[in-house]
């Protein structure tokens, strides 16, 4: 058995991290930069998750001349998540984590589609792993992002992004240290930079998003066997952890 993390905060992560694109160490370099450090997006409070565990379908059988209904099982629906994270920004780190959560979950919920992308055209979104709370609850459970919604509210302050070198104190020691500028961009890192420098984010946002577990269906077929997922023993085989 792999070795448990201590780490039960609720996170939305992409199965391959190349999909957060390449970064160094400043945001500008990559608008989602802040969750390729973290290997996605954390929910840094305690989320409200309403799991719709169990959907069993049954067909119904109207006999004649008889009292009562009966039924036959048909199938299980997949289980869904509606969850709901909320995110903070109370200084200027925090607001560049909240835009590239919100552009994170922007991305991920596109398809590769038109004249730009023509080796990757109809690659759908991806399939991201959810996890909370430790192995036994949900650790790395294949999921599809079926919605996504937040409201910019109007009575809460407005925080902004990026750092004015002419008016912040602590510009220099975010890009460069205290004894220099900031290190020289290219034409595309410098427009990342300067929209960042003008765009603000609410001080409490609140996202709401529904998850359904999306299983590969060959593994799900050739590997499941129910004793041994009643007795949890997928825990220690092939990583099937993930079944709910």
């Amino acid at each position: 058995m792999s070795e448990i993390s201590n780490d039960f905060r609720a996170k939305l992560q992409a199965k391959d991290p190349k999909f957060y694109g390449e970064g160094g160490m400043f945001n500008y370099e990559n608008l989602l930069n802040p969750i390729r450090q973290s290997n996605g997006m954390i929910m840094p409070y305690t989320p409200m998750i309403q799991v719709t565990h169990a959907q069993v379908e049954y067909n119904q059988y109207n006999l004649p001349q008889t009292n009562f209904d009966y039924y036959a099982y048909s199938r299980r629906a997949s289980p869904y998540l509606s969850v709901t994270a909320q995110y903070t920004a109370q200084n200027r780190d925090e607001a560049q984590y909240m835009l590239a959560v919100i552009h994170f979950l922007r991305a991920a919920t596109m398809s590769y589609y038109g004249v730009q992308n023509v080796k990757k055209r109809g690659i759908p979104p991806p399939v991201l792993l959810f996890s909370a709370y430790g192995p036994y609850m949900y650790d790395k459970i294949p999921v599809l992002l079926r919605n996504v919604s937040f409201g910019l509210e109007q009575d809460i302050d407005y925080v902004p992004c990026g750092y004015d070198e002419t008016k912040d104190e602590g510009y220099q020691s975010k890009f460069g240290g205290m004894d220099g500028p900031p290190p020289p961009m290219s034409t595309s890192q410098a427009s990342i930079e300067k929209a960042i420098q003008q765009t603000y984010v609410p001080a409490v946002l609140n996202i709401f998003m529904d998850v359904v577990y999306a299983p590969i269906p060959a593994e799900y077929r050739r590997e499941f066997n129910l004793d041994k997922f009643k007795s949890g023993e997928y825990i220690n085989s092939k990583g099937f952890k993930g079944f709910i």
